[in-house]
Parts: structure tokens; C-alpha cells; sequence
């Protein structure tokens, strides 16, 4: 594991070499784990990686290197795999099987090269799929690639004719000649830019355009020392992206909606050359439902719901006190209907309540034989002596009762 590892990083050193030899030199380099960037090393060429505290699975090595001008470049990243410990990795491929167009044919266990018959396929773009097994008896993932077949009597081209490019999707030269060739890019600013190329075979066909990004350095300047402007936006939303004066800042949210949002920021330094973006998501809880108050009330005597009384609460206290006098009804049990309703437009379950009107004084009548006399009770709870004197609702006996 650590022979491939190094030889990855061999070759990714040889990559960005490759394409910085003709102005600088690579000075030096740098790789973490597992984005662990705060946790990086000092890269040299040659150097193998301790990975013996990492745990059995998939982890991801990115590496990058800075040129004698002190720039940096892209990050590589890597995927690579540690195997569980005393697990024994397979030596050898001992099966290999493919598909044609999804259609599997027969496994091969002599690992050969092999001929494949595609006499039976028709002119036009084609899939093989191959996978292999090794000596553990383990399958490795599919791999897939695209062919052509050309039609009965087709001569295959033999040679490349003419070449063209583009320059950040502006055509520039067609060459003839196709020795390597020198592309002009002095008049390119500075930054990233993108170069298309296609070729075009003696039977006259054009290839497919392959495109490479490069990037054109600024003449002799000195490294940025400090950054000047810092700005973000929201969402996306680039055209209303605002600058932080401060750092650390306190960016204002309110306006946004509960759910994820995305944040993207880039900064500009002394030199006036913007950094790259950098996106971070983020989750806006909801806020918590205001509570809601006992705002107004309705109820109504027996079925009347025609003449149902309503009213607001005013009283913070929690407690409603209703006077019901006068009640123009009759002797006898009757029904109390009420509802309240909150301050958010919401009423609760009707409450039915049954109470008795009997009257006294000078309308008045023979009192129930059920009514004991010491057993009558206010509405605060207090035991009355006897008989209730005055107008009001009174308990007796567990029901509520209307003296008029």
C-alpha cells in the first residue's frame, strides 16, 4: 500500500511538473488525509507515507506543490484503500469476464490476450464491459469503454491531416503541418483559459474536440501580502453579494426562510487578483411559534345558539368571570354552551355545562325537597350557612344552581 501511494504522489509531481518545466521549478510540496488540511505535511520527491494509523477502508490523499515563483497549484486528490489487518492481498487475476452492449459473453480463465469476436455487431457505437477476479475470489468493478465498428468496405484512416483550436471558444489557426506547434498566447490576460482541439483524418472526418484548461501567470510581480476585500452572497445570488468589513463578521440572516441555504465567499488581495469561491451550506431552524393568549369568548343558554353572547378578554390573569344576571329563563335544569377562542383566530372544543334555575323572593316557589340546606356552596368554594339569601350560582349538592 505504501509502494502505491508513493507512486502516486511520484506521478502527480511529474503532472504539475510537466506543465510548469518551461518557466519555474517545483520548490516544494505538501499533502493531508482525508481533508484534513489543518493536519498537512511537507512533501518531497520520493517521499513514502505513513499510513499505518489510519483505519481499514477508503480514505482520500490530496497533494499539492508550490513553484519557485511561490504559487501554488490545484489540489490533486486520490482515493486509495487500506486493507483490514491479516488480510492477505491478492497476487494475481485468475478469471476475467466482459459484456458486449450489456450482453455477457463467455469468462475467460486463460488471461491471455484475447481476440473478441465482433463480427455479429452492427455498424455503429458500441460498450464492452470487462471485470476481473483475482486469486482471493474477488470480482473487481466493471470498467467500461466506447468502440466503433465502421460499415463493410469502410477504409479505416491512416493518417492525421489537418489540425484546429480554439482559444476560450475563439477559432484560431488550422495547421496542415503537424509538427509541434507553438500557440501564440501573449495576448492572453492573465488567469484561467481554455484550449479546444480537433484533428481531421485522410478519409476527411473530424474527431471529437478535446479541451484542457491552462493558466497564464502574470509577468514578474511580487506575492500578495495581505487581503483587502472580503465579500459574500447568498443563495447564488451573486448580484446582490455583499462585503465584509470586519473579520470575524456577524452576517445577518433574518430575511431567510427555515431550510438550507448556501453561502459562498471569496476575497481579493493587495494585488487585485480575487481568490477562488468557497461554498459552505448552512440550516436555518424555524423560530418557535409565538404563544398563543385567550382572546375572546362566546357561549350560549340551552340550544340558542342564535343568540349566542361574545366578548373579548382583556384580563391577563387566565380567569374570565361572566354575569350571566339576569337570565330570563324558567325554573328548572337548563344547558351552559362555551367556547374560547386564542389570539391566532383558533376556538377550542365546546364545553356544555348543566345547571338548575330556582327562584325566590318575591317570584318565588317551592324549593326542590332535594336540596339539602347544608350543603350549598359560592363559586370560590366557600360553605354557605343554609339556604342561599341573595341572587347568584350556587352548588348544591354538585350541580351548579341559578338563584334569581
Amino acid at each position: 500500500m505504501i509502494k502505491a501511494i508513493k507512486g502516486m504522489l511520484l506521478a502527480v509531481v511529474m503532472i504539475i511538473s510537466t506543465a510548469a518545466a518551461a518557466q519555474t521549478t517545483i520548490a516544494g510540496g505538501e499533502y493531508w488525509i482525508d481533508g484534513t488540511i489543518d493536519a498537512c505535511q511537507a512533501l518531497s520527491s520520493g517521499a513514502s507515507i505513513d499510513i499505518s494509523a489510519l483505519q481499514p477502508g477508503l480514505h482520500t490523499l490530496t497533494v499539492r506543490v508550490k513553484d519557485s515563483n511561490g504559487l501554488w497549484s490545484n489540489q490533486v486528490a486520490r482515493i486509495f484503500f487500506v486493507s483490514p489487518p491479516g488480510r492477505t492481498d491478492a497476487t494475481s487475476v485468475t478469471a476475467c469476464e466482459y459484456w458486449l452492449d450489456g450482453v455477457k459473453k463467455p469468462a475467460y480463465t486463460t488471461l491471455n490476450i484475447q481476440t473478441i469476436d465482433i463480427s455479429s455487431l452492427t455498424p455503429g457505437l458500441h460498450t464492452i464491459m470487462v471485470r476481473v477476479k483475482d486469486d482471493l475470489g474477488i470480482w473487481s468493478n466493471q470498467m467500461s469503454r466506447i468502440f466503433f465498428v465502421s460499415p463493410p468496405g469502410r477504409t479505416d484512416a491512416t493518417s492525421v491531416t489537418v489540425c484546429e483550436y480554439w482559444l476560450d471558444g475563439v477559432k484560431k489557426s488550422e495547421y496542415t503541418t503537424l509538427n509541434s506547434q507553438v500557440i501564440d498566447i501573449s495576448d492572453l490576460a492573465p488567469g484561467l483559459h481554455k484550449v479546444l482541439v480537433r484533428v481531421k483524418d485522410d478519409l476527411g472526418i473530424w474527431s471529437n474536440q478535446m479541451s484542457r484548461t491552462f493558466f497564464v501567470a502574470p509577468g514578474a510581480q511580487t506575492d500578495a501580502t495581505t487581503i483587502t476585500k472580503r465579500e459574500f452572497w447568498l443563495d447564488g445570488d451573486i448580484v446582490h453579494r455583499q462585503t465584509i468589513d470586519d473579520t470575524p463578521a456577524v452576517i445577518d440572516i433574518s430575511a431567510l426562510d427555515a431550510g438550507l441555504h448556501m453561502m459562498t465567499m471569496r476575497v481579493q488581495d493587495d494585488k487585485g487578483i480575487w481568490s477562488n469561491q468557497m461554498a459552505r451550506s448552512f440550516y436555518v431552524a424555524p423560530l418557535p411559534a409565538p404563544t398563543a393568549t385567550l382572546a375572546r369568548y362566546m357561549y350560549w343558554i340551552d340550544n340558542d345558539k342564535e343568540h349566542a353572547v361574545t366578548g373579548d378578554i382583556t384580563d391577563d390573569s387566565g380567569q374570565l368571570v361572566i354575569d350571566l344576571e339576569p337570565l330570563a329563563l324558567e325554573d328548572g335544569d337548563h344547558t351552559l354552551t362555551w367556547l374560547v377562542g386564542d389570539s391566532k383566530g383558533a376556538w377550542s372544543e365546546k364545553v356544555i355545562e348543566t345547571f338548575t334555575v330556582v327562584t325566590t323572593g318575591i317570584n318565588n316557589t317551592r324549593m326542590p325537597t332535594n336540596l339539602r340546606n347544608d350543603n350549598w356552596y359560592d363559586l370560590s368554594g366557600r360553605k354557605l350557612n343554609g339556604m342561599p339569601t341573595r341572587p347568584g350560582i350556587y352548588i348544591n349538592n354538585g350541580r351548579k344552581i341559578v338563584v334569581k
